[in-house]
């Protein structure tokens, strides 16, 4: 028996062979790092969040003299080079959160240079793509960012690739026993179909709020501005559902 489960990133080519579309991005770039203070860092365990002309900053304490932080923007012409250098990526940090408060300023100018990383193409799989996809074919399947390539807007993305490896690994334990099946291969294309609708309207949610909330950021009209707004207090009122999710024990 022969199983292929495609793990291989936003750029996967298992996921042309299960007949998915080629991952999009947004005009948004991302930086992340990570700032240490030497006494406590002011901001106790709440996670802050900061949107400001386009400019979203958010910040989580990892203890209490270490505090992770990320930023997105719009995507410029130099970024490729900017991502180079950590030393340029924080200048442009500091340059795009002009107006901030002082407190997020210090915090950008007193991070670690050697945290720094600028990803700056924000590739997403597009949610109708999913939705229309089986993401299966025979005993070839798709898993983590190979299936559900996600903007970080929501934080989700490590958490559904986990629910992916519970869900897959669950699928396969209960269809090996199939009888009369030697190869094993009736007993996997089962699995992995059974995998495949499990979850797709998960993975599909996830999908289209992210979309949503990164057309959102991506645009500068009004009018889909508008409808993004619209659509989230719609179909996404509750912000933090999706961390909420079970997807089942092993």
């Amino acid at each position: 028996m022969q199983v292929i489960i495609g793990c291989d990133g936003v750029n996967s080519v298992v996921a042309s062979i299960v007949g998915l579309n080629s991952s999009r991005h947004f005009s948004t770039c991302a930086i992340r790092g990570v700032t240490h203070y030497q006494t406590l860092h002011p901001f106790g365990t709440a996670f802050y969040l900061f949107d400001k002309d386009g400019v979203r900053l958010g910040l989580l304490p990892i203890n209490h003299n270490d505090v992770y932080w990320f930023l997105t923007r719009k995507l410029t012409s130099t970024d490729s080079m900017v991502s180079k250098d950590q030393r340029l990526i924080k200048d442009s940090t500091v340059e795009a959160i002009k107006g901030f408060p002082n407190h997020i300023t210090e915090m950008i100018n007193n991070s670690d240079v050697d945290s720094l990383h600028l990803t700056d193409q924000i590739r997403y799989r597009a949610p109708w793509d999913l939705l229309r996809t089986k993401f299966c074919k025979g005993t070839v399947t798709l898993a983590g960012d190979a299936l559900h390539a996600m903007a970080p807007f929501l934080a989700q993305g490590g958490s559904a690739s986990l629910e992916d490896a519970v869900v897959l690994a669950r699928c396969l334990s209960q269809n090996m026993g199939i009888a009369l099946d030697p190869t094993g291969m009736k007993a996997a294309r089962a699995a992995l179909d059974q995998y495949a609708k499990e979850r797709k309207m998960r993975v599909f949610w996830l999908s289209l709020e992210t979309f949503v909330v990164g057309t959102m950021h991506d645009t500068s009209a009004l009018l889909v501005r508008g409808l993004c707004i619209i659509t989230l207090i719609i179909l996404f009122r509750d912000k933090i559902a999706n961390t909420s999710y079970d997807c089942g024990r092993l």
